[in-house]
C-alpha cells in the first residue's frame, strides 16, 4: 500500500466520542486551523456514548452537560437553531445520556463542515518521514504531526462454568435486558460501582428471581463539599444514589444477596446463579503502535510518546482530592477541563 503524501495534517484525532469531539473543539478554540485537522471514526455516532449508553441515567447534572457544550466555543452550541430536550430540563437534575448524545450528534455534523472526517477505523501507527503515519482499515494512510487517541475502552469480563454472561451493554439497557432474562433467573452482579447498582435495579425491575452481588469495597457516596466533591469519580450520585440508599444501604431488598467478593464466597454462592453481569471496569482499546506501549501513558498529561497523546476513558487523568484520595477523572466536563489544561503542553511536545 502506498503512503498518501498529498496532505500532512497538523493534528489527527482517532475516535469521535465525547472526548474526541472535545479535543477537536478545543484545538480549534486554541487557534488550530480546522483545515489542518483530521478526525477518524468508523461511524461518527458519538462513540460508545451514543451507541450503547443512551438509556443510562447520568451521574452528572444537566447543568454540567450544558457547561461542557457551551464552554467549547467552536461547537457553536449557543448559536444553534435546534431545540433540544436537554435545554429544558432542570439544571440541577439528571437525565438519560441519550439526551446528551443527540446534542453531540448535532455537534458532530457541525464540525464535519470544517474538519476532515474519515469514516474508517485506525488499526496501526508508525513514524514515517518525521510524522505519525496512521494506517486505516480500508487500506488508506494518513499522516499527521500530532495524534490524539480518543479510542474508548471495552468492558472487562469474567467467566464461570454454567453461568451465562449478560453483555454489559444489554444489562444497562432495560429494553434489551427484558429479552435476556426470565423470572426464574438468579443473576450474579459484580462490583459496587454506579454501573453495578444500575444493573441490579434494572434486573429487579424486569422481574428476575434474585440478584447475588459480589463486591470488593463498600458503597461510596459522592459528597458535595462546596468547591470540591468527595468521591467525585467513584461515588454514587443522583437517582442511582437515592435508589441504593433506600433499597440496599438502609434496607436490603429481599431479592438481593450481597457478599464480599473472595474465593470462599464465590465458591459458596456462585453455584446458585445461572447468569452473570461483570461491570468490573474497562480495558483501553489498543492500536498497533510500533515501539510504543500505550499503557505507559502519563496520567497527569495524557502524553504517550512525542506527538502522541491520549484522552477519554481509555486515558483518564489522575486527580488527588484534599484528603489524598487518588481517582481517575471520567466525565464529559472533566475531559474538557483536563484537555484545556494539557493542550499548551501537547503543542510543544512534538516528534
Amino acid at each position: 500500500m502506498s503512503v498518501d503524501t498529498n496532505k500532512v495534517y497538523e493534528w489527527a484525532i482517532i475516535g469521535a466520542g465525547p472526548a474526541g469531539l472535545a479535543t477537536v473543539g478545543l484545538l480549534i478554540d486554541s487557534g488550530i486551523n480546522p483545515d489542518d485537522m483530521a478526525i477518524i471514526d468508523p461511524a461518527f455516532t458519538v462513540g460508545d456514548f451514543g451507541a450503547y449508553w443512551g438509556e443510562v441515567y447520568s451521574n452528572t447534572t444537566v447543568e454540567n452537560f450544558l457547561e461542557f457544550l457551551s464552554q467549547i466555543q467552536s461547537f457553536k452550541f449557543s448559536q444553534q437553531l435546534n431545540t433540544f430536550d436537554l435545554e429544558s430540563m432542570p439544571k440541577s437534575g439528571f437525565c438519560q445520556l441519550k439526551k446528551v448524545s443527540e446534542v453531540l450528534q448535532w455537534v458532530t455534523g457541525h464540525l464535519e463542515q470544517s474538519v476532515s472526517f474519515h469514516y474508517d477505523k485506525a488499526v496501526s501507527l508508525n513514524i514515517f518521514n518525521g510524522c505519525w503515519q496512521i494506517n486505516l482499515d480500508q487500506g488508506k494512510q494518513l499522516q499527521s504531526k500530532q495524534v490524539v487517541l480518543a479510542t474508548g475502552a471495552d468492558p472487562k469480563t469474567l467467566s464461570f462454568p454454567n453461568v451465562k454472561e449478560i453483555n454489559l451493554y444489554y444489562a444497562l439497557n432495560p429494553k434489551k435486558l427484558t429479552n435476556m432474562v426470565a423470572s426464574d433467573d438468579i443473576v450474579a452482579v459484580f462490583g459496587s460501582s454506579h454501573s453495578s447498582m444500575i444493573i441490579i435495579k434494572n434486573l429487579l425491575d424486569v422481574g428476575v428471581k434474585k440478584v447475588v452481588n459480589f463486591y470488593l469495597t463498600p458503597h461510596r457516596y459522592a459528597v458535595n463539599m462546596g468547591d470540591w466533591t468527595l468521591y467525585d469519580n467513584t461515588g454514587l450520585k443522583g437517582l442511582t444514589a437515592e435508589w441504593v440508599h433506600k433499597n440496599i444501604s438502609q434496607h436490603l431488598d429481599s431479592r438481593i444477596e450481597r457478599y464480599i467478593s473472595n474465593d470462599q464466597n464465590i465458591k459458596k454462592h456462585m453455584n446458585q446463579c445461572n447468569k452473570g453481569v461483570y461491570p468490573i471496569g474497562f480495558k483501553p482499546r489498543s492500536l498497533d503502535i510500533k515501539n510504543t506501549d500505550v499503557k505507559q501513558y502519563d496520567p497527569h498529561t495524557g502524553i504517550i510518546a512525542p506527538g502522541l497523546f491520549g484522552v477519554g476513558i481509555a486515558f483518564p487523568q489522575v486527580v488527588i482530592d484534599p484528603f489524598g484520595n487518588k481517582e481517575f477523572n471520567v466525565g464529559l466536563n472533566k475531559f474538557m477541563r483536563d484537555i484545556k489544561k494539557v493542550l499548551p503542553i501537547w503543542k510543544k511536545y512534538h516528534i
